[in-house]
């Protein structure tokens, strides 16, 4: 208040009981005496309207900003509500409401399937540097090798197991398409989030709107950011998560097409090595 040359005392509780017991079930943590005007600030629940505790004849001025509320008696009160005014909570994702649950949930899906498939895509997994060397110096198939990759399965299933041409291939498809798992889900990540920032935008608005008194006035200005916070805050939200998981799609599905190639080629070498010229047509 000094830096505004407003009066500011503080007063004792019992100073006065009109402002002391104006809010039934909630006291005041601190009453004040300002420049012709007095005044109680309330810290409040958030879902406390602030039209329950308009009195009878008007003599009791009241201003909610978020979660405090000023209850005050003068005819000076402008000034001192202008400061309450500038007092912005920072953002906060629990503004987002019941979005919060979906869009946290897309979050961690999305999360979850990128960093499962980078670790699963690994060369290690999928494509070992053994069998492309292999394969380099015509050292396949190696009946040593076991099957803790994709590879090295699909060369146990050709070594072991004497499929047919048309077969080996199949199973070679389906090592590839093991490699998608869950991508889907991605897709479903970077189309579902906006569409819920964009709901919680209309929800945010309608909020807004449907707080203004059909009579004219300003009506409660805590409803107002409220609503406006949470209009803005799920479409930041949604596109902030769908973004990144557009790009980790395309990495994964730029990878997979990657070893895809690999196994496309290990399948036709393993043809080439295993079968006849004559049965491989």
């Amino acid at each position: 208040m000094k830096a505004t040359n407003l009066q500011c005392v503080v007063l004792k509780d019992d100073s006065d009981p009109q402002l002391m017991n104006s809010i039934s079930g909630h006291d005041p943590f601190g009453i004040y005496q300002g420049d012709d005007f007095k005044f109680a600030l309330f810290d409040l629940p958030g879902d406390v309207n602030l039209a329950d505790f308009d009195d009878q004849n008007g003599s009791i001025i009241f201003f909610k900003n978020q979660n405090l509320m000023l209850l005050g008696i003068g005819q000076n009160a402008r000034p001192y509500i202008a400061i309450l005014e500038k007092l912005k909570q920072p953002l906060s994702v629990s503004q987002l409401g019941l979005f919060i649950y979906p869009l946290g949930g897309c979050l961690l899906m999305a999360v979850f399937i990128s960093f499962e498939r980078i670790y699963s895509l690994r060369s290690g997994i999928t494509f070992p540097r053994k069998v492309a060397k292999a394969l380099n110096n015509g050292e396949f198939p190696d009946r040593k090798w076991k099957k803790h990759s994709a590879a090295e399965r699909i060369v146990w299933v050709a070594t072991r197991e004497k499929p047919s041409i048309d077969s080996l291939r199949s199973y070679s498809r389906l090592e590839i398409a093991s490699m998608e798992r869950g991508l889907f889900l991605l897709e479903v990540v970077v189309s579902a989030a906006p569409l819920l920032g964009l709901l919680g935008t209309v929800t945010g608005l309608v909020q807004v709107f449907s707080q203004i008194p059909s009579g004219g006035g300003a009506g409660d200005p805590s409803i107002f950011s409220e609503g406006i916070a949470m209009a803005l805050l799920t479409t930041i939200v949604g596109l902030a998560i769908a973004i990144p998981t557009l790009i980790a799609h395309a990495y994964l599905v730029r990878l997979i097409e990657k070893r895809a190639s690999s196994l496309d080629w290990l399948t036709e070498k393993l043809v080439d090595a295993v079968y006849p010229k004559n049965e491989s047509i």
